[in-house]
């Protein structure tokens, strides 16, 4: 019997022992086993913890359909971070690296976006997050969560915290799409309005989430951070220069109704993760600073 621990070569079509072979970690009695190319691609860690670090890409089935998620990182909480209208992973990439620094970090495609299957749309807010809520659950991703969201994914990060409250330490909204009501009250016009039903890069039905969120219960008492540009992201568009205070108001607002909500402005464009990273990394640290 062997008193040292095997080191094992394994081939595709042989398992070579050789006598001379170096130490492993590998104890005697732990079988190894090569899995098929289509299993490595949904592997995850059983757990992820402070000494453990998370390197998760794959594709899990939700809900009917599989959506994709890539993690980087170590630690607790976890960040999710939620894309803007149509975009990706990728879009996410440098932001996700970032904070891969600090904690756990994961970004994903939603369904119809990129690496994730499609489906039937109109979608809503709901939709969203029943498929984030059974992702996050497929892919064994620990919480407890800071929801991170940018354009749409800051409409959504909010229902998401008010509809599963117990697995939210804190919330990051950049830009967020307003509430349809008072905003389409306001400044809506015809294109507005259709916009808001669906009409849309990702055929979002902003009416009837807006409805979902104003139902919802009440924001749990964690951590918001509002974090709005100026009116430089209007970019010289008039309509968007005229309402430009309504929305800002109206933001205000939206942050009032957390009890620990914040509100910060910064000068950059609409993606602010892209034109001021660190105003971004700063409300995050904040909101892990929180007891």
């Amino acid at each position: 019997m062997f008193t040292k621990r095997l080191f094992y070569v394994l081939t595709v079509v042989f398992l070579i022992v050789t006598a001379c072979a170096p130490k492993s970690d590998v104890p005697e009695s732990t079988p190894i086993s090569v899995p098929s190319a289509t299993a490595i691609a949904t592997i995850i860690p059983q757990t992820v913890t402070a000494t453990t670090s998370t390197d998760l890409k794959g594709k899990f089935e939700v809900n009917g359909h599989s959506l994709y998620i890539e993690c980087l990182g170590t630690g607790s909480p976890t960040i999710v971070l939620e894309t803007g209208e149509g975009g990706t992973v990728r879009e996410f990439s440098q932001i996700k690296q970032k904070f891969a620094e600090l904690t756990t970090t994961c970004a994903y495609d939603r369904a119809n976006n990129g690496q994730s299957d499609k489906v039937a749309t109109p979608r809503t807010a709901k939709d969203v997050i029943e498929d984030l809520h059974a992702l996050l659950a497929a892919a064994e991703v620990p919480g407890p969560y800071l929801f991170v969201g940018h354009s749409a994914g800051g409409m959504f990060v909010q229902l998401y915290a008010r509809t599963y409250p117990d697995q939210v330490i804190g919330v990051v909204a950049m830009n967020p799409v307003p509430p349809a009501h008072p905003w389409l009250d306001k400044v809506g016009d015809a294109s507005e309005e259709a916009y808001y039903r669906g009409q849309n890069g990702e055929s979002l039905d902003y009416l009837t989430s807006s409805d979902q969120i104003a139902t919802a219960p009440l924001p749990p008492n964690v951590p918001f951070e509002m974090l709005l540009s100026t009116d430089i992201q209007c970019e010289g568009d008039q309509l968007c220069l005229k309402s430009y205070s309504t929305y800002e108001q109206i933001m205000q607002e939206v942050t009032a109704a957390w009890s620990n909500g914040k509100f910060s402005q910064v000068e950059a464009g609409h993606n602010i993760f892209s034109n001021d990273l660190d105003a971004v990394v700063a409300a995050v640290e904040r909101v892990l600073a929180s007891p």
